[in-house]
């Protein structure tokens, strides 16, 4: 009993230390990234994932396109570790550890910034992209975000993906 809570003890402090001594270095909010986007997009628009479109994908995409500017990229993998950093100050959790209620807490918190109404807007437009992209990207698979539009893509339809 004493060693489990021993374990318990170190292992709580290496953790807490962690957070403490990556809280303002660049790792911090890094270590997922991807899963904080996808939930992000997710609760701004649930439908995304009603219509089965892989939203994450697509950001996968995107944060490794040619044409997508360095700064670009930097902004929206920063966005996730100030949003990280405004959950911790509002709920003392990170975001993806929160409720429902209070993710949206703090969205609503981040979109009175003018980094995070900029930040939400970029998701928001990648979510649209997404829901209008083919098939050939393989994150709009059914094509059921886009019967779901009304949106009639071009023909023809590319053979190969373009990003």
């Amino acid at each position: 009993m004493i060693l489990n809570t021993r374990r318990n003890f170190f292992k709580q402090t290496f953790l807490g230390g962690a957070v403490l001594l990556f809280y303002n270095s660049s790792l911090y909010g890094a270590a997922e990234p991807l899963k904080t986007l996808t939930l992000v997009q997710e609760d701004l628009f649930p439908k995304a994932k009603e219509l089965d479109v892989d939203t994450a994908s697509y950001m996968l995409l995107i944060l490794d396109h040619s044409r997508i500017t360095a700064s670009h990229k930097e902004f929206l993998r920063n966005g996730v570790q100030w949003l990280h950093e405004e959950s911790l100050k509002l709920h003392g959790k990170l975001y993806y550890n929160l409720s429902t209620q209070k993710r949206e807490e703090v969205l609503q918190e981040i979109s009175e910034y003018g980094w995070g109404e900029s930040w939400i807007e970029a998701l928001l437009t990648y979510s649209m992209e997404a829901l209008r992209s083919d098939a050939v990207y393989g994150v709009n698979k059914k094509d059921a975000a886009q019967k779901w539009l009304g949106f009639n893509a071009g023909l023809p339809h590319p053979k190969r993906a373009y990003l």
